[in-house]
């Protein structure tokens, strides 16, 4: 058990050799150069390139995650589920285990212009190609192990695109709808949940990490009008550290992405 615990940290050692293979197999040569290459059309939503990322979804994991969970008192249905094991390896160890993993398939996907470019299903197609199943095998994990890992890279955002998109496109990703309507949220989030049965607690706690580790750019908002008095000082941080201005709208949507997080994992 005690070798499993620190495969994560393994696994996010040899990232930048794993992203860098898996790039020379594809010819992406953005990728082989550069690990953590950012691409363009992320910039407004990523102030990281794919490896400080990863590694940084998985630092949210680890350090802001259990915070939240507490505050939101949800430390029972986290740890009722966290805590099941699967070939006596609690799911906790093997979701952070798939977060070193879990977006390897945009490199696989760079250059392609759609906007769902299902790099998630990219990256879960990987885990059973030879290189990344032979490794995960050698060290220690079963089929089932791997199974899961790859249920929880293919399943990673489908809150942001099947719960979050159609909010926003509605025009209702906001902290007041969200709050206003908690009810229709929690509806939609059953349902949801209910489409996803088997990881659907795992899911929501991705989408959390997951919008935690595209920027570092944390903000304290309780309605629309909050977020909006804090723009300029955004604005001013994202240009004295010479990021692209863009990245603003990450660091304004992140409120309702956690208010949204909570209302989904609280109702599942």
């Amino acid at each position: 058990m005690s070798k499993i615990i620190t495969l994560p940290e393994l696994l996010e050692s040899r990232l930048p050799s794993i992203i860098s293979s898996i790039a020379q197999e594809n010819k992406i040569n953005v990728f082989s150069e550069n690990p953590d290459f950012l691409e363009e059309r992320l910039v407004k939503w990523h102030q990281f390139g794919l490896l400080t990322h990863t590694i940084n979804v998985r630092k949210a994991f680890l350090s802001e995650l259990p915070n939240l969970i507490e505050c939101w008192n949800l430390s029972q249905p986290y740890n009722s589920v966290m805590n099941q094991e699967v070939d006596k390896i609690p799911k906790k160890n093997l979701l952070e285990i798939s977060i070193p993993l879990h977006d390897l398939g945009k490199i696989i996907t760079y250059g392609d212009e759609r906007v769902d470019r299902m790099h998630e299903i990219a990256s879960k197609n990987l885990i059973y190609e030879p290189f990344l199943n032979s490794l995960l095998a050698s060290l220690g994990l079963s089929a089932k192990h791997i199974d899961l890992i790859a249920r929880c890279i293919e399943t990673h955002d489908i809150i942001g695109k099947q719960l979050r998109d159609p909010l926003k496109h509605e025009g209702n990703l906001n902290l007041e709808y969200l709050k206003s309507e908690k009810e229709e949220v929690a509806k939609r989030s059953r349902n949801l949940a209910n489409r996803y049965f088997d990881i659907k607690f795992e899911a929501g706690v991705y989408f959390l990490c997951d919008s935690l580790g595209k920027a570092d750019l944390r903000i304290k908002a309780d309605t629309s009008e909050d977020i909006k008095n804090q723009e300029q000082e955004i604005e001013n941080q994202i240009k004295s550290r010479n990021h692209n201005s863009g990245l603003k709208y990450a660091a304004m949507q992140l409120p309702s992405n956690m208010k949204l997080a909570e209302i989904y994992l609280k109702n599942i």
